[in-house]
């Protein structure tokens, strides 16, 4: 948490409340959130305050955004990666990405998204 308030601080921003609620948020529950989510735990902040701290955090490059079902997820790291999603019960798990898309004639700032999907091991029981 503290690298991320760093790196806030670094790129000229303030600490919010906002911010610095969202972000605690998203470092004690270890899984992917929607703004949604996030928004129904944290009470004492408006949803856009939510969209508008996960956006600076993935434009600072600590957190990761992905559409699972249908739905904009964010993850606190630096590192991507990808998910696997039980399709039964929803648990989720990150996957380490070793993919680099640093060599492309035409293109900067290639990203990219990938979602695995599977049974996990309660669930396939």
């Amino acid at each position: 948490m503290e690298k991320i308030i760093l790196k806030i601080l670094a790129a000229g921003y303030k600490l919010t409340t906002p911010r610095l609620a969202v972000i605690k948020k998203m470092s004690q529950e270890h899984r992917p959130l929607s703004a949604r989510d996030l928004s129904k735990k944290i009470k004492m902040i408006d949803q856009v305050s939510v969209y508008r701290t996960l956006s600076l955090l993935v434009e600072l490059g600590v957190a990761n955004a992905q559409i699972i079902d249908k739905e904009k997820i964010y993850c606190l790291s630096g590192q991507p990666h990808h998910h696997i999603v039980c399709k039964k019960c929803g648990y989720t798990e990150e996957v380490e990405c070793h993919h680099h898309f640093n060599k492309f004639k035409n293109f900067i700032n290639v990203h990219h998204q990938l979602t695995l999907t599977g049974l996990c091991h309660k669930c396939s029981k």
